[in-house]
């Protein structure tokens, strides 16, 4: 996308955002996210509130660049703990995990919005975002929640184009809740969650960028982009992994070379 259709996109989504005074923007700190708070803090200034949901599900690292870019941009920015683990269809592990952990956050989300003062609550889905399987949108849809990235038409490539313009983490990998790394119908815990939050991020610490460990039961499967393997294999890299692994119940390590 040439730099001129960049600021005309921007352009557009900021007159979009103009139309309510004060608004509530669900923000996990990802790129679409990021991108929408940098032209929304713009557009509403002090109208502008970004609420962001942690808990066992979130990848570690996410909510501190959340806080670090809420605060460079000067936008208030709410934290609120959240256990989806107590939403059946998320413990259970179902192909209806993300519509009920998101219903839970939107709803606590509507309650928090209204104790600012704001009857606008937006998230980050994008064009791109309708080629998934997210039940997640379908409560976002019944719930009320606005999706200005949608409705202005940008997708993902035009996003990193203006978050590049706009002085934002534009190459940022995408990060998903960590249920995704188990099968439908396995049984989620705040222990299983966290140990492969926290694997992954032993390797992210290092340099590796789009890591995911798949679970399957007592072994794993290792997704790295094409690129890093080669840093992978470096036996200073591969062997503490490996063991570190060990040390929390796998018995062997999988590695995805295509990612």
């Amino acid at each position: 996308m040439a730099p001129w259709r960049e600021f005309k996109k921007i352009n557009n989504l900021e007159t979009y955002l103009r139309r309510g005074p004060r608004a509530v923007l669900l923000f996990s700190g990802g790129l679409d996210s990021s991108l929408l708070l940098a032209v929304a803090a713009r557009a509403l200034r002090s109208g502008l509130t970004a609420l962001t949901f942690t808990g066992p599900h979130i990848a570690p690292g996410e909510l501190a660049a959340a806080w670090s870019l809420a605060r460079r941009l000067r936008v208030k920015h709410l934290i609120r703990e959240i256990d989806p683990l107590t939403v059946p269809e998320f413990q259970q592990n179902t192909r209806q995990r993300c519509y009920g952990c998101k219903k839970a956050i939107i709803q606590a989300a509507w309650e928090m919005a209204a104790a600012q003062g704001a009857d606008v609550l937006w998230d980050g889905t994008n064009v791109d975002d309708l080629a998934d399987f997210r039940p997640g949108l379908k409560a976002a849809r019944e719930l009320g929640v606005q999706s200005p990235l949608l409705e202005t038409g940008w997708d993902k490539a035009a996003i990193r184009g203006a978050s590049r313009q706009l002085g934002l983490p534009w190459e940022k990998p995408p990060q998903s809740c960590l249920a995704t790394r188990f099968p439908y119908d396995t049984l989620l815990t705040w222990e299983s969650l966290a140990r492969v939050g926290q694997a992954e991020a032993w390797l992210r610490r290092r340099g590796f960028s789009r890591v995911r460990l798949r679970v399957r039961g007592d072994r794993v499967c290792l997704e790295l982009p094409q690129e890093e393997w080669a840093n992978f294999l470096n036996p200073q890299v591969r062997r503490p992994f490996g063991a570190r692994l060990a040390r929390q119940g796998w018995q062997r390590v999988d590695l995805d070379v295509v990612g």
